[in-house]
């Protein structure tokens, strides 16, 4: 198994492969488990990590900023407004910058203009730092959020979690969001050959880059991949119904906030979408979650929702990252 991930950069879940996530899981495991028996682990002792946010944050920030102390590093907050960004510096001078004084850095930025001006500016944080650049969630992906899900899906399903089926699927909310949620899921499936059923309506379609990547990956790693275009075919039989709405990006957000009304009733998670699923499935959500729109108050507080413990562990999964990054 590959373990060596130092200097890395976390952006993308497509730039790892299946070994290397298991190796981050492996080692989220680990600190949860350490955590719980009150044995330090302060793998990063003198480290400092900046964290950069264009957008609020509660689980990013908190959960970062928790992890660099338990691990015995440092974490450095700040915004735009209160870097030189705010005065046009540019972000090729910001990362060189920052690389003399950091370990690493993470950034926060999303909902620009138009898809992909995130990633790109991620994507030039990365091609002039020389430290880790970490995706703490851009308008392509969440792989933070994914390796949090991932260690909440193995928690749940036992060792046969790749055999359950895993439904990812579009939820209604007024609000147009990012896709970066499930797509980081889709590449991450791919790559560790999980059983995973997209589900969305016509319109909602996940970037033709990732579907792609993933269609090869599966070659690979032996799982399975299904689309589907109705909510209820996606539920009958699920292990776990993962529901966040996303925007569309063949539409513009006017267009898209119009045509979507259209799915509010059908693509909002109840307790009847459990009905059809196996016994035992779980409701998973990366919060916030727009209660009434994306999910029934029944659902989000049932018995079926471990969205808390997704939260739960995007402090366990990050710190592997962390650790296996800056150490």
């Amino acid at each position: 198994m590959k373990t060596n991930m130092k200097g890395r950069h976390f952006v993308s879940m497509m730039d790892f492969t299946g070994e290397e996530l298991e190796t981050i899981l492996e080692t989220g495991f680990d600190f949860k488990r350490m955590l719980a028996r009150g044995q330090r682990h302060e793998v990063l002792e003198g480290k400092s990590l900046g964290m950069l946010f264009t957008k609020p944050s509660t689980r990013t920030r908190i959960s970062f900023e928790t992890g660099m102390t338990q691990l015995g590093g440092h974490a450095q907050y700040y915004t735009e407004e209160t870097t030189q960004i705010a005065h046009k510096e540019t972000w090729e001078d910001t990362a060189r910058i920052m690389s003399r004084y950091l370990d690493a850095l993470m950034i926060r930025v999303y909902d620009l203009e138009k898809y992909g001006m995130a990633r790109d500016i991620v994507a030039t944080l990365a091609a002039n730092a020389t430290i880790p650049i970490i995706n703490g969630l851009d308008d392509k992906e969440h792989p933070c959020q994914t390796m949090a899900d991932l260690m909440t899906i193995i928690e749940k399903l036992g060792a046969d979690w790749r055999r359950k089926k895993i439904v990812m699927s579009w939820a209604y909310a007024e609000r147009v969001k990012s896709p970066g949620v499930a797509q980081s899921m889709l590449a991450a499936a791919s790559l560790l050959g999980m059983d995973l059923t997209i589900a969305h309506p016509e319109g909602y379609e996940l970037d033709e880059a990732y579907m792609s990547f993933a269609r090869k990956a599966y070659k690979q790693s032996g799982g399975k991949l299904s689309v589907v275009k109705d909510i209820y075919k996606a539920c009958n039989g699920a292990d776990v119904i993962y529901a966040k709405s996303w925007g569309s990006l063949k539409m513009s957000k006017k267009d898209d906030n119009a045509y979507r009304a259209q799915f509010r009733e059908d693509w909002r998670i109840k307790p009847k979408h459990f009905e059809i699923a196996n016994k035992v499935a779980n409701y998973m959500h990366p919060l916030p979650a727009d209660r009434g729109q994306e999910v029934a108050n029944e659902v989000i507080d049932g018995p079926m929702s471990v969205v808390y413990d997704q939260g739960e562990n995007r402090l366990h999964a990050q710190k592997a990252v962390l650790a296996l990054v800056m150490r």
